[in-house]
């Protein structure tokens, strides 16, 4: 397991297109928000700061790597050495995982680089250096679970449907899922299997959007609101667990997909 981990964190690290594309979404989103990005640079609020900036690059950042990693279980099959993997002594399920965690590792690099840049250079503009506090608590209930959940789901459905159509579905599902008001059609956004982590967020983090309109919880009028719980602590720790649960059901299903 370790040893797949370190393979594909050193592999996927050294490929340029996993730099290249993030590295483009984040000037695009620099370039076409900037009037928000400026609004978020400025508040006053360190806290308001570090959360706005995590919900903007959780929304966008995870399409990216998303699709960047749709190829690598896939990859093994389409290469013809699965079977040599297979007969050596280690454990299937354990090069899964240590696949699943190196390639989960390395795409955390460059967003941990964007996000905590973004972190560094607030606090040095603005004195405010707990800005850096908020940012490892974002980090680890908010990004963190996204890039495990993404990436367990990328690994495991293109051994069902190919990796183009994949990439396309899972775009379309990422902001459908993700960005689209409640009230205006049927979608899992505000939702406990909400990858972007509006209720950690919310409740376990105190953030709110302008105006103290509410990213977590029950919608009036909208459909699939079984799945938004009212917004609490404990929901907020469900909506983790769930979604970690959510990926180690699809890292289950990958590890038996191969075999049959």
């Amino acid at each position: 397991m370790i040893t797949a981990a370190r393979y594909e964190l050193r592999m996927m690290l050294r490929k340029r297109s996993l730099w290249v594309s993030l590295g483009v979404i984040v000037v695009l989103l620099a370039a076409v928000g900037s009037q928000q990005v400026r609004e978020v640079i400025r508040q006053d609020d360190p806290k308001g700061t570090m959360l706005s900036g995590a919900l903007l690059v959780n929304i966008f950042l995870p399409v990216a790597y998303g699709c960047l990693l749709a190829d690598r279980l896939v990859r093994d099959h389409r290469l013809g050495v699965a079977a040599i993997l297979d007969a050596t002594p280690a454990s299937p399920v354990a090069r899964l995982t240590g696949k699943y965690l190196g390639v989960c590792a390395a795409v955390t690099a460059p967003v941990a680089l964007a996000y905590f840049g973004f972190a560094v250079a607030y606090a040095i503009a603005s004195g405010r250096f707990a800005a850096l506090g908020w940012a490892l608590a974002a980090f680890a209930l908010v990004l963190l679970p996204a890039v495990l959940f993404v990436g367990a789901f990328a690994l495991a459905v293109p051994l069902v449907v190919p990796a183009p159509l994949f990439r396309v579905l899972f775009v379309g599902y990422w902001f459908w899922g993700n960005s689209i008001t409640p009230d205006t059609m049927p979608t899992l956004a505000h939702s406990i299997v909400t990858p972007i982590g509006s209720y950690p967020m919310q409740e376990l983090l105190g953030f709110r959007i302008r105006g103290g309109e509410t990213i977590a919880g029950p919608v009036p009028g909208a459909a699939l609101n079984f799945l938004r719980p009212e917004a609490t602590p404990v929901t907020a720790w469900l909506s983790i667990g769930v979604l970690l649960v959510l990926a180690a059901l699809a890292l289950a299903a990958a590890s038996v997909r191969p075999r049959r």
